[in-house]
């Protein structure tokens, strides 16, 4: 058990220093789609580098989403059943939402 959690704690870590450099690359990409047509957002996404960064940044949101998430449910729910059934959910949804964005960028390409 106490390995089991020190993985965890280390995963997250590692995962929200890895989400840093692709955040900012991701807010500073936003800031310059705003004032982008259409057809410059496409030509944004048609590079493979922000296609990679931008793919890398959802895998590792919905990684650090399903760990925090779940410690905030082990640390604050009391019933088992509840507990279950939360995490289910958010292991779910942590991994639905990461898809649901990969193959939106795969439809864009396309």
């Amino acid at each position: 058990m106490k390995n089991h959690a020190l993985n965890k704690w280390v995963i997250q870590r590692v995962s929200a220093i890895v989400l840093i450099p692709l955040l900012l690359f991701f807010l500073y990409s936003l800031v310059d789609l705003v004032n982008q047509d259409y057809t410059g957002a496409l030509d944004f996404f048609d590079n493979y580098l922000s296609i990679t960064i931008f793919t890398l940044f959802l895998i590792f949101a919905g990684l650090h989403l399903k760990l925090g998430l779940g410690e905030i449910i082990e640390d604050y729910i009391q019933e088992e059943g509840l507990k279950g059934t939360l995490n289910k959910l958010i292991m779910l949804t942590s991994a639905i939402l990461p898809v649901i964005g990969i193959v939106s960028l795969v439809i864009i390409i396309l």
